[in-house]
């Protein structure tokens, strides 16, 4: 049945919409650009109206995007033959004006409706439509572009402020009706313009909150169909209705192109959502842009970031490795990136995802990616005093007296966290009390002893002990907070602000650049972590 009460002209053949959303730079994951590239020259050859459409965040996800700044994974989508995309909070990832550059590179057309602005400079949407309409032999679809109005939170904050204040926003309130409303007007002037199907491509969404796309659904009409991204949901073909008590369809395709959508609006007005797996042909032409752009890569890696006239460790002079159980200088360093990048007044970093220093000399983009290579992302979450005392319990569980023994290292552990914005004690001669369950996993104590004492968080530049009642803003990586990285569950349950922030190493050379140079700065641990 057609979603839609009546057509200006019939459909002489099916319009087939391909979709992509969240591929976060995996070019050559699942099907690859290749292999999407393939299926859609063949549908091309076999029919009349075939388009090629992506929800957002695709320039940010892998060094091929951090290393070019996302402009590498523009030239591929270039040559993919992208018609329309619109934006995921993480094209903003490498700043406003890198975020013009790459705009300008782009060969397919922008859309987003719900991007606003009340700066005085130079606003990087201005010449951005909040929908295109392609037209069909006379049957005309429209394109709507939606962004979650937590994009501001979900890059950094900094880069969507002027002198200070916030100037750009996406239709942000409490419960949803700023956006719905703006996403509703946009639709109406689509229909207006004459669009006889309407299709939003949405970065919203399927987290159960007052934006996500079930909920625009059910505030709006004249809607068809939703290709929804940002929850990496994977979802073939729901129906939800309007608020009309009408059918909408919803579908999302997961993230790194592990599938690919298909929305086929047929010749009698049906509306059918699919998804492909697997394509077992490749664009030639596409693999070799592939290789080339990964090949760019090598040259990328030999630029240097800053220079260093002192080391900066995570080893003692022996070589003897210190970061799973000792505060170090790279540590330091890592830490208090992060926290500048999320905003937060806390942030923590597990010494298993800090792989090695920085040397005196030239530091090039390589050796950042050997510091932090995991290409993690940042997050971020409100959490209680006690929740980041029992936190930091769980890490220096292991934590010996000594961190070395004829010639080797002992009480090392992957989950020990390195702070900003806070320091704290561990009392070895204290056996610890955390208790795990069979899988490893964190479960509470055993006693009432403690080994972490005088936890004190800094409180405009004064250390203060921490309270255990009150919240407070965290930062680490999103391995650490939300995905029980090393069997930490002492964040479960917790608020969150970011959930797929910027990657870790973005942050790291975005931190180091900030302060233009490291000379007299990050010489030696500052004493965040006594161990006795």
């Amino acid at each position: 049945m057609s979603l839609t009460s009546c057509k200006k002209k019939e459909l002489k053949d099916d319009i087939y919409i391909f979709f992509t959303s969240d591929v976060h730079c995996g070019v050559n994951e699942g099907m690859g650009l290749d292999g999407l590239k393939a299926l859609v020259d063949e549908t091309k050859s076999a029919h009349d109206y075939v388009t090629l459409v992506d929800c957002g965040d695709f320039v940010q996800g892998a060094a091929i995007g951090t290393l070019s700044k996302g402009e590498l994974i523009v030239d591929l989508m270039n040559a993919a033959g992208y018609d329309i995309a619109t934006f995921g909070n993480h094209e903003f990832d490498y700043g406003m004006s890198q975020l013009s550059v790459l705009m300008d590179r782009m060969e397919f057309e922008t859309v987003l409706c719900n991007a606003e602005y009340t700066g005085k400079k130079e606003n990087i949407f201005a010449d951005v439509k909040p929908y295109t309409v392609k037209d069909y032999d006379g049957h005309k679809v429209a394109f709507i572009g939606v962004l979650t109005p937590l994009t501001i939170t979900g890059s950094t904050p900094g880069y969507f402020m002027e002198d200070g204040g916030f100037v750009y926003g996406f239709c942000a309130g409490e419960d949803g009706d700023v956006l719905a409303a703006r996403l509703q007007e946009t639709v109406d002037a689509a229909r207006k313009e004459g669009a006889d199907h309407v299709v939003v491509l949405s970065h919203l969404g399927t987290y159960g909150n007052v934006y996500d796309a079930v909920s625009m659904i059910a505030k709006t009409n004249g809607i068809d169909a939703v290709l929804d991204g940002h929850s990496h949901s994977l979802i073939v073909e729901d129906r939800y209705p309007n608020k009309d008590g009408q059918d909408v369809v919803l579908s999302s395709v997961g993230a790194n192109l592990q599938t690919v959508g298909e929305l086929i609006i047929g010749k009698d007005g049906s509306i059918t959502a699919l998804h492909v797996d697997a394509y077992d042909k490749k664009d030639e032409a596409m693999t070799a842009k592939i290789l080339e752009s990964f090949g760019k890569l090598d040259a990328i890696l030999d630029q240097t970031v800053t220079t260093l006239d002192h080391d900066l460790p995570i080893a003692d002079e022996e070589g003897i490795r210190m970061v799973r159980s000792r505060e170090t200088v790279m540590s330091d360093l890592v830490a208090d990136a992060y926290r500048q990048a999320m905003g937060t007044q806390i942030a923590l970093v597990n010494g298993g995802a800090v792989r090695a220093g920085l040397h005196e000399g030239e530091a090039k983009y390589s050796d950042f990616f050997s510091v932090v290579p995991f290409q993690n992302e940042l997050a971020s979450l409100y959490a209680s005093g006690q929740q980041i005392i029992d936190a930091l319990e769980f890490s220096a569980r292991k934590t010996e007296g000594l961190y070395k023994f004829d010639g080797n290292v002992v009480g090392e552990n992957g989950a020990f966290l390195h702070p900003s914005g806070l320091k704290y004690t561990v009392d070895t001669s204290i056996p610890s009390a955390v208790v795990l369950n069979d899988e490893g996993m964190f479960e509470g104590f055993d006693g009432e002893q403690r080994r972490v004492k005088d936890v004190l968080v800094e409180e405009e530049g004064i250390y203060v002990p921490i309270d255990p009642d009150k919240l407070y803003s965290v930062a680490s990586i999103n391995y650490v907070l939300f995905e029980k990285g090393d069997g930490n569950t002492a964040f479960e349950g917790c608020e969150a602000i970011v959930e797929h922030g910027l990657i870790d190493v973005n942050a790291l050379i975005d931190y180091v650049r900030s302060l233009g140079s490291l000379a007299d700065r990050y010489t030696a641990a500052e004493g965040r972590i006594t161990v006795e």
